[in-house]
């Protein structure tokens, strides 16, 4: 592929939000998720999760229960934030009519991240956010060229607790962000993008 081919491609990427009530199956999904494993991690220590979740009401309630709990934190918040509260409760919750969602999980910064590196920093420093959000890209490109519809989420994870308080999540590792799949019912325009001479400086 010459990179003419790989930027049209790239610049075809949605981020999908519709989706129809078909199923991927399970093939897809793993197909998807290898894809993932193979982004480059730090280390290679490939420090990444992914929670599938296939049950429709499962999804749905994870949905109700995210939105209520932004609501009642918001009512406790600064009114700056109380001013856009509606627009976080929605978005919170926004992956409730997802076929598929997917938790994706990073691993913690190991401790010797944490004594010699400013906490603000130590998680990228230590490369598994980074790494793990590498892997999601993987993920959102194959899910263009399966012609499948993804797109990442992080509202939710204001609901920090309901996350955590899933049984059997795997020990040492924290949520990233989720990933909403399906096939797309819905066919987004190109959003703007900045000029390259508004985001590059050399020096």
């Amino acid at each position: 592929m010459d990179f003419k081919s790989f930027l049209s491609f790239v610049e075809s990427r949605r981020s999908i939000r519709k989706y129809t009530d078909q199923k991927l199956g399970r093939e897809k999904i793993e197909q998807l998720i290898e894809a993932a494993s193979w982004a480059p991690s730090n280390h290679n220590r490939q420090g990444w999760k992914f929670i599938v979740f296939e049950d429709q009401q499962e999804i749905f309630s994870l949905a109700q229960r995210t939105r209520e709990f932004v609501e009642k934190s918001i009512t406790h918040t600064h009114k700056l934030v109380a001013d856009k509260a509606e627009e976080l409760i929605y978005y919170s919750g926004a992956f409730d009519q997802s076929p598929t969602l997917i938790l994706v999980m990073h691993k913690k910064s190991p401790a010797v991240s944490k004594n010699i590196i400013d906490m603000a920093t130590s998680k990228l420093a230590s490369g598994e956010v980074v790494s793990t959000a590498m892997a999601c890209q993987n993920l959102l490109l194959a899910a263009k060229a399966m012609g499948l519809g993804a797109c990442i989420m992080t509202a939710p994870l204001l609901a920090g607790k309901v996350w955590k308080s899933l049984d059997n999540l795997p020990m040492g590792f924290e949520p990233t962000c989720l990933i909403t799949l399906g096939y797309p019912d819905e066919t987004p325009q190109a959003p703007r993008r900045k000029k390259l001479e508004h985001i590059i400086e050399y020096r």
